[in-house]
């Protein structure tokens, strides 16, 4: 499991997050929500220590991410990112990118990686654009082929940073439902996210953060049909 225990970020003066404490259990879908500048994508970034904690602890299956005497490319690698800009390489087709960290990182063979790259193109409805270059591509089928690109490294947990705030509305669909069919694989998954939709249909639980401060927790039903904080009910007033 992942386990934030106490963790504040400060950025100069400037305390963005405070004191923040967070469970997130195997096969759970824990779904961040929060208005912009409430410290959702710094949270994310400390977990997989691109971000580093002012104070604080973050436990990946029992290693301390924030203790800089343990292995941390190994607890990181437990981890994919998925990024709100796709962050592809231009110049290598889609099978290039999807094969290029694990042949370098886990030193697979190329036919290892490629027949991999394959399937989890087909996974992501992208079977037929191997060959294909990032600049032909929608920015929905770039960030499926980003959330390939994540799933090749083998990740234990899958972390979403906004997955589909830069995408045309046409395009956020095709996305969600590869999110959607993940969680239904029991991948343990963070989700930081504006889709209101996919957080009542898929999350185990809802995080409202504000402020730099969790607010509330709790269930879908809870959070979005009986929330108690006046801060949560105000958020939701606005959004749904």
């Amino acid at each position: 499991m992942i386990k934030v225990e106490h963790i504040s970020k400060k950025f100069d003066q400037i305390e963005v997050l405070k004191d923040i404490n967070l469970d997130v259990n195997d096969n759970e879908v824990v779904v961040i929500i929060g208005p912009s500048g409430s410290g959702k994508s710094t949270l994310l970034r400390l977990i997989n220590h691109l971000e580093v904690a002012t104070d604080g602890y973050i436990w990946i299956d029992g290693d301390d991410i924030t203790d800089e005497n343990n292995d941390i490319q190994s607890i990181q690698a437990k981890m994919g990112m998925v990024f709100q800009h796709f962050n592809l390489f231009p110049n290598l087709t889609v099978l290039e990118n999807i094969t290029l960290a694990p042949k370098r990182v886990k030193k697979l063979t190329s036919e290892e990686a490629e027949k991999q790259a394959h399937e989890l193109l087909a996974l992501v409805g992208l079977q037929d654009k191997a060959d294909v270059y990032p600049k032909s591509l929608s920015g929905g089928q770039q960030q499926r082929v980003g959330i390939a690109r994540s799933l090749a490294m083998q990740p234990k947990y899958l972390l979403f940073d906004e997955p589909t705030s830069a995408l045309d509305p046409e395009t956020v669909d095709d996305v969600l439902d590869v999110m959607h069919n993940l969680a239904k694989q029991g991948i343990t998954m963070i989700v930081v996210t504006h889709e209101m939709g996919f957080a009542r249909e898929v999350a185990s639980k809802v995080v409202f953060m504000a402020d730099g401060v969790v607010v509330e927790e709790g269930t879908p039903e809870v959070i979005f049909n009986t929330p108690s904080n006046k801060r949560t009910k105000e958020f939701l007033s606005r959004v749904l």
